[in-house]
């Protein structure tokens, strides 16, 4: 991405550190690295963990080691969400589990979760490592609140929990985790936490607005996989509070077999919920706008704003 050149130079190092990771001398595990790697995706996290650092100055190797080992909590979660899902691909390609079955997945995701504490604590700070160990229980309990609320419509309040947990938490710690490492001050560092807890939350709503999108409806991405595992987001949510959509709407949830995608989006629209979401975002991306007006003026702080523009005009 365009708005992270700031930090190409330091992301290729990164690149390097993960290949360096992921070598196994056992031939399957190697080959799993191979195909986690060809399905891994933009490095969104370490970008901010680099991103966040560069406020004090020069790259260190100390921060190299965090958005490496950052990355691979982030390779891990996905490895053992996809196992969850029972899903099929990643990103286009196939996914882990799909390839190799549960058990080797289960276990390479493991394998990355031990990778990525070495090389926490090879930074000697306990509190990277603490915050490492603290996001991923987070993500956990998140995933695990996810599971037991299955098939029951949350409210909005209970949804923002839901992605705090699972999605934006873990934004926030990469941007701390950046802040750590680069050696900032106390205050620098809740700040640039701050916009990251909010661009992370900006970013899952709009992932779930693009949920619906005319081009992922053509191109048959994840539409309708939230509903069918029992999982209803901020657009639906919405819509099923709105007289004139909502017996409709619960008809087609409560089906069992295929729903009308494309109608269901028809509503989603027609009712403004895809328009209220989408202003939801705005405004958490102008929150986290508002916590960078703390920190100094330059490239740094820049290439952030630009970042959280992104997130919220993206289409894909």
């Amino acid at each position: 991405m365009a708005v992270l050149s700031l930090v190409e130079p330091a992301m290729r190092e990164v690149d390097l550190m993960l290949a360096d990771a992921l070598k196994r001398d056992n031939l399957l595990m190697a080959e799993v690295s191979d195909h986690l790697l060809e399905a891994s995706g933009k490095r969104l996290r370490p970008a901010l963990v680099l991103l966040c650092g560069s406020f004090a100055g020069e790259h260190s190797e100390r921060l190299t080691r965090v958005a490496t080992a950052v990355e691979l909590i982030h390779m891990a979660t996905l490895v053992h969400d996809d196992i969850i899902d029972d899903a099929a691909l990643r990103r286009g390609v196939a996914s882990a589990r799909d390839r190799f079955g549960d058990p080797v997945a289960v276990l390479a995701g493991d394998f990355l979760f031990a990778k990525a504490f070495q090389l926490f604590a090879s930074v000697n700070d306990p509190r990277v490592v603490n915050e490492a160990a603290e996001v991923v229980g987070v993500m956990c309990s998140g995933e695990i609140q996810q599971q037991l609320d299955q098939g029951r419509v949350a409210s909005e309040s209970e949804y923002f929990a839901r992605i705090e947990a699972k999605t934006a938490r873990f934004i926030e710690a990469s941007c701390r985790l950046g802040a750590m490492a680069a050696g900032l001050d106390r205050s620098a560092e809740d700040l640039l936490a701050r916009f990251g807890h909010d661009m992370g939350m900006a970013f899952q709503v709009i992932d779930d607005v693009l949920d619906w999108s005319e081009d992922s409806m053509q191109l048959g991405k994840s539409v309708g996989e939230d509903i069918a595992q029992g999982v209803y987001t901020l657009p639906l949510i919405y819509a099923l509070q709105q007289a004139q959509w909502a017996d409709e709407l619960q008809a087609y949830i409560a089906q069992a077999k295929e729903r009308p995608m494309a109608r269901i989006r028809q509503m989603l629209k027609a009712s403004g919920a895809l328009e209220y979401a989408k202003n939801r975002a705005i405004g958490l991306k102008d929150s986290a706008m508002a916590a960078l007006a703390g920190l100094p003026r330059g490239a740094s702080r820049n290439s952030l704003e630009e970042l959280a523009q992104f997130v919220v005009d993206r289409n894909y």
